[in-house]
């Protein structure tokens, strides 16, 4: 079993396959633009799973457990990355945000 690691050891890692791997820097709108593509193309694969349980059909899962959801994690780390964004710290910061707003909605009755 693979070793767990950290927000940083993942970034670090994601910086060092840029770095292997990429031709030229594009700048941070360009970053942006490219991993926003990146992002949409996974939604649209996300989108035909949910589309198929929709219509009650069995959907194949193993897209989504082996490049969907590995590809969010690494999006969202290039974008904290490329914006310098401490992901841990704005997750959290995050949660905090969206519990207070269902602690509202509940006050108000509507969760």
């Amino acid at each position: 079993m693979a070793q767990h690691k950290t927000l940083d050891e993942l970034k670090k890692i994601l910086t060092d396959f840029e770095q292997e791997n990429w031709v030229a820097p594009i700048g941070e709108q360009g970053q942006t633009r490219h991993i926003t593509l990146h992002m949409a193309k996974l939604m649209g694969k996300l989108g035909t799973v949910t589309e198929g349980w929709e219509h009650n059909f069995e959907m194949d899962l193993t897209q989504l457990k082996t490049e969907v959801i590995p590809d969010l994690l690494y999006y969202a780390i290039a974008l904290a990355k490329v914006h310098g964004v401490n992901l841990e710290e704005a997750f959290l910061n995050r949660l905090e945000m969206n519990k207070k707003k269902v602690g509202r909605w509940r006050e108000e009755g509507k969760a």
